[in-house]
């Protein structure tokens, strides 16, 4: 039984005892029982807030957890694309290391080259029209004492 339902009873109670409405003794019970009532009206309304409070609390914390979720899937993809970039970089480095430069001994162009033009040994320079040729291992003086003595072995 809640507190209201008690000071409810006792109104019940005293209206039962038909007491004498102009007697001090009334009067007092009477005053006694609405300040009863008042407490127990004021104590719903206070549990009712705390009521309340708690769900705002559980919000609260639904909301956090929910931000913390999403912090830490945010922490995980940013270090994701560190570990992609990092690899990005790898690649690039590899990249890099299949192109070479060579410049036009007629024009001075600079050209940009991959391991397949190497292999076939000769390109046309886009700028003057001639005809750039080099060894095929990567214009390397090795190659070229090797390609000298493999002529003297010939003849």
């Amino acid at each position: 039984m809640t507190s209201q339902e008690k000071v409810a009873y006792l109104k019940g109670l005293m209206d039962g005892l038909e007491l004498d409405e102009n007697a001090k003794e009334t009067k007092m019970f009477k005053a006694i029982v609405d300040t009863l009532a008042d407490l127990a009206s004021d104590l719903a309304d206070a549990e009712d807030d705390i009521i309340d409070m708690g769900e705002q609390i559980d919000d609260i914390v639904d909301e956090i957890v929910d931000l913390e979720d999403d912090f830490d899937d945010l922490v995980e993809d940013l270090s994701d694309e560190d570990e992609d970039d990092e690899e990005d970089d790898e690649d690039t480095d590899e990249d890099e290391d299949d192109f070479f430069e060579i410049n036009c001994p007629n024009c001075g162009n600079s050209l940009y080259i991959d391991s397949g033009v190497l292999e076939e040994g000769e390109i046309e320079c886009p700028e003057c029209g001639s005809v750039i040729e080099f060894n095929p291992c990567g214009m390397c003086s090795k190659c070229d004492d090797e390609d000298d003595e493999d002529k003297g072995d010939d003849e």
